[in-house]
């Protein structure tokens, strides 16, 4: 347990936007616009007054609609309604700042580049701010219940859930609001709540446990995230009943309607399902000789009138390989299972890839499979925990690998062959993006060795505004709209 002097535990347990953003903010404030997340901004505003009395100056805020009818310039707000409701265009014009929002998401990201102090010109010019990818998704290792060897995360080393205790949703839910904070402010726009090796206490997350994930629903929507579920391919026969869980079966494709259906009638903006299937003994279509492609889209077809999405994770291998017979290659192993399938998964499938073919080696090739399938959506997943990279002891600062990943090209660069970024982010009709596996818990400094927060925040690049391994798009009004994602 630290012992670390109270003033510091107070600065870890809310994060980063205490005094010093609240002498950032200017002292004029006006909020022009509606809606849930215009709500966060107002409610933002209201409590850093109570902490500094901020910078001279003024900061306006807009909506596309509040905007328009205050005659803010019309190319510059086609150019952000174009680049979508993530966006926001922030102009400087000496103390005075104003900030147009594309939508929800995109003002409340403007409103945090502003009291970082980033994202605008000094010139009096509008600059527009977009993510270069439109999935940015952190995945949860949590367990209800702490397991004697493995403790309550897996892979984690910074404690406990930050979510559950004692095989329960935590009582007092207020750190969880000051993380959803924090991740609302680096552009996390997705969260998935427990361990990709879903047990049988956490799978009751998706029936009778449902009303817990409704509530953290609602402390991450205040933010702009969606939540999410990892689920177990047995949930037909752990949680209904059944005898078999086979993809092709009317009795599971029935379940799962059934499932999703009372899912959707309690979280309306639910993100979807996380999958592990026929990896490291979780359960998945193989037993039933199907593949991959038919274990994703069952769920995909449930999921699919409710607008959500499934992550199936490409981590494929047979854990009880002998390593000494030759004729198996681990390395190859997620390739061979899908490049097969590539034009076959529905269109809100997300076939998530590890960056390597390994398993988060400190030093490997780029997987294959993210040049093998240009018919599918990908997102590339990392690891912000330090699995293999000192166990979050160790200072180890992640961006410059995982930069150096994203700009892989996928052929010849001289050739304009595209990078790993690129391909991953998908198009505006089929998006992807990139999923990293959290190094939070409840340390009272979030991530055990507090520079290991570094790495979290890097992680943020894809936030508008930031320029880290997960760069955004940026340009100046009446400039060319950049085609494809900074690599």
């Amino acid at each position: 347990m630290s012992t670390a002097p109270a003033d510091l535990a107070d600065l870890a347990h809310l994060a980063w936007f205490g005094e010093h953003a609240a002498a950032r903010l200017p002292r004029e404030v006006h909020l022009h616009a509606d809606g849930p997340l215009a709500a966060t901004v107002g409610s933002e505003i209201t409590r850093l007054r109570s902490l500094a009395e901020g910078a001279p100056g003024s900061l306006a805020l807009y909506d596309l609609t509040a905007a328009r009818a205050e005659g803010t310039g019309t190319e510059v707000l086609d150019e952000l309604e174009a680049a979508g409701a993530e966006a926001f265009a922030l102009r400087t014009d000496g103390e005075h700042l104003t900030l147009v929002g594309g939508g929800g998401r995109g003002l409340l990201y403007g409103f945090y580049a502003v009291l970082r102090g980033t994202g605008g010109t000094a010139d009096g010019d509008w600059s527009v701010h977009s993510p270069a990818h439109a999935i940015r998704m952190l995945d949860h290792w949590d367990n209800m219940t702490v397991h004697p060897v493995m403790g309550q995360v897996e892979r984690g080393y910074a404690g406990g859930s930050l979510f559950y205790e004692h095989g329960e949703l935590r009582t007092d839910l207020t750190r969880v609001e000051h993380y959803a904070q924090l991740l609302g402010s680096i552009g996390i726009n997705r969260v998935a709540l427990n361990n990709v090796n879903v047990h049988a206490h956490e799978a009751t997350l998706l029936t009778t446990r449902l009303d817990q994930v409704a509530r953290l629903a609602e402390i991450f929507r205040a933010q702009g995230i969606s939540v999410l579920l990892s689920v177990s391919f047995a949930s037909p026969i752990l949680l209904g009943g059944l005898e078999i869980s086979d993809p092709l079966d009317i009795e599971v494709q029935d379940w799962w309607r059934q499932a999703a259906d009372a899912v959707y009638a309690q979280i309306p903006d639910f993100g979807g399902f996380v999958v592990k299937a026929d990896s490291e003994g979780q359960p998945g279509p193989f037993a039933y000789g199907r593949d991959h492609a038919d274990g994703a889209n069952l769920l995909a077809r449930a999921l699919a009138p409710h607008g959500g999405e499934v992550f199936w994770r490409a981590f494929v291998y047979d854990h009880h390989q002998d390593w000494r017979d030759r004729r198996t290659d681990r390395a190859r192993a997620a390739h061979d299972h899908f490049a097969p399938l590539d034009g076959r998964f529905d269109d809100n499938v997300i076939v998530q890839v590890k960056h390597g073919p390994m398993d988060f080696q400190t030093r490997e090739a780029v997987s294959p499979v993210i040049g093998a399938m240009p018919r599918t959506r990908l997102a590339v997943e990392l690891q912000v925990t330090q699995e293999y990279t000192g166990q979050q002891k160790h200072l180890c600062y992640l961006a410059p690998w995982w930069s150096e990943n994203l700009r892989f090209p996928f052929g010849d660069p001289g050739s304009g062959a595209a990078t790993l970024a690129q391909i991953v982010a998908g198009t505006a009709e089929r998006p992807g993006g990139v999923v990293a596996v959290s190094n939070v818990g409840s340390d009272e400094f979030w991530t055990g060795h507090p520079l290991a927060q570094a790495n979290l925040f890097a992680l943020g690049g894809g936030s508008p505004g930031t320029r880290s391994c997960l760069p955004s798009r940026s340009w100046r009004s009446g400039s060319r709209r950049p085609s494809a994602p900074i690599p």
